[in-house]
């Protein structure tokens, strides 16, 4: 439980928060440390053991994070087509959140110069995996959105060509 008093090698973790909260949990040891020169060695271990564990405890979350983001990588440019990372990332990138499902269909195959046909198919195979949501038969006229899967994937996909 002793806090060396050499510079600790600095790692990086899957987000800049973790990161964040890891630097801040490090200087509230610092300070309890100092703290604990000047009270109680038993409430001072007691402090400090809850900081490594709560330490220890965000480090292995930061990677299974890493592990989760790889997987994402991986099944974000093998799961979906070519051209569903295209739409993917078009609709992140252009797309303005106004359209309804066929007109936006429409307006992509314009745009990346695509057949309507092809458009659709893919739509329908990103509706499937739940990474965008659109109006149904019922229930006409709701503008496709990106679900929030749909925003984290696109961020996954390799750039468009």
């Amino acid at each position: 439980m002793n806090i060396s008093s050499k510079p600790r090698k600095e790692t990086k973790y899957s987000t800049p928060e973790f990161n964040e909260v890891l630097k801040n949990l490090r200087n509230i040891k610092r300070e309890v440390t100092e703290f604990g020169q000047n009270n109680s060695k038993t409430n001072y271990n007691k402090i400090l053991k809850r900081f490594d564990q709560l330490e220890q405890s965000i480090i292995i979350h930061s990677r299974k994070l890493s592990k989760l983001e790889q997987a994402l990588i991986a099944s974000a440019n093998t799961k979906l087509t070519k051209k569903q990372r295209t739409i993917l990332k078009w609709l992140t990138l252009q797309y303005e959140g106004s359209e309804v499902y066929t007109n936006l269909i429409n307006k992509i195959s314009n745009e990346l110069d695509i057949p309507e046909s092809t458009v659709r198919w893919n739509m329908r195979g990103l509706r499937e995996a739940e990474l965008i949501e659109a109006g149904t038969k019922e229930n006409k006229g709701i503008p496709v959105s990106l679900t929030t899967m749909g925003k984290i994937m696109a961020s996954y996909t390799e750039p468009m060509d």
